[in-house]
């Protein structure tokens, strides 16, 4: 292997003319400069200066050999360059994972101020029902929901508790009265998004708790389409409210006992616990502003 440190100081040397000129430029001995092209001359098997007690030129091979590595150290010059870009500004491809369904149109919209504001930079979004392998699929920045998704090797933001709300649409409570107890709740037509069929809900109003095992009848890997299924007619579900207030008011779904509350669900930003650059920081920051501002309004 090529000590590349030694590559550099024959360059100096090729510039200065001068093993004392190059040595004193990088600050260090004459001796060191001079031990440092001998291994150089060594590992190449070949002769790169002709030496004389007044004058210090190229051989054929040290010609050859300083074209190349000149480029050399110009492409590791760029390369320190690219990677000090990206981190005093936003540029290039970050990598975010979001679970669908939740907080959908929030979300689309800091995706967007993230392009208005740095026109520098590529988003590549992984949409998906499942917890994504961070390391894996070399993702920046994940927005997961639910503490049960962190792990120890990350670092999690808090961002905004999601309100979840029973609902269903008009055309499935047509020909069914409305609840009026959750034990009236439970036995209605149920649309999971988890697969855990016998997973139990805890309500509560006030002081009072009350815990249901609902009538699951369909069973749905994406809360994105349990929402577009319940729309349908097909049954009830549980849907963050943020997502679904649209079809509140426009009357496409109603609010199921509105006077009980489920359990808030935490919404955190996620990274991995590694040296971030300042693009991951900068948007990390423009995120947790954003829903600053959300939190603030709701």
């Amino acid at each position: 292997m090529y000590d590349f440190k030694n590559m550099l100081i024959f360059i100096k040397v090729v510039e200065t003319g001068s093993m004392t000129k190059a040595a004193d430029q990088l600050m260090m001995t004459s001796p060191a400069v001079t031990q440092a092209i001998k291994k150089l001359e060594q590992q190449l098997a070949i002769k790169l200066f002709n030496r004389t007690t007044r004058k210090l030129s190229l051989t054929e091979a040290g010609e050859v050999f300083y074209q190349h590595i000149v480029q050399l150290q110009q492409q590791a010059d760029n390369a320190m360059s690219a990677v000090e870009a990206l981190r005093q500004k936003p540029m290039g491809q970050l990598n975010i994972a979001c679970v669908t369904g939740f907080l959908d149109s929030v979300l689309i919209q800091t995706f967007k101020q993230i392009l208005d504001q740095y026109p520098a930079m590529n988003l590549n979004l992984y949409f998906d029902d499942q917890v994504v392998d961070l390391v894996e699929q070399r993702i920046d920045i994940a927005l997961r929901v639910g503490t049960h998704t962190l792990q120890n090797n990350m670092i999690a933001k808090h961002l905004f508790d999601i309100e979840l709300i029973v609902c269903a649409s008009p055309d499935y409570l047509a020909n069914r009265p409305l609840p009026k107890d959750l034990k009236e709740l439970a036995q209605l037509d149920w649309i999971n998004f988890r697969h855990q069929p016998q997973m139990s809900l805890t309500f509560q109003q006030q002081q009072q708790q009350e815990r249901i095992t609902p009538n699951y009848r369909v069973q749905c890997n994406s809360l994105y389409n349990s929402r577009h299924l319940t729309l349908n007619g097909f049954g009830v579900s549980m849907q963050p409210k943020l997502d679904v207030q649209r079809y509140l008011q426009q009357g496409n779904l109603v609010q199921l006992c509105p006077d009980w509350q489920l359990p808030l669900y935490p919404l955190y930003l996620v990274r991995l616990q590694r040296i971030q650059s300042e693009k991951v920081r900068i948007i990390c920051e423009l995120i947790q502003q954003y829903f600053a501002q959300l939190k603030a309004e709701s």
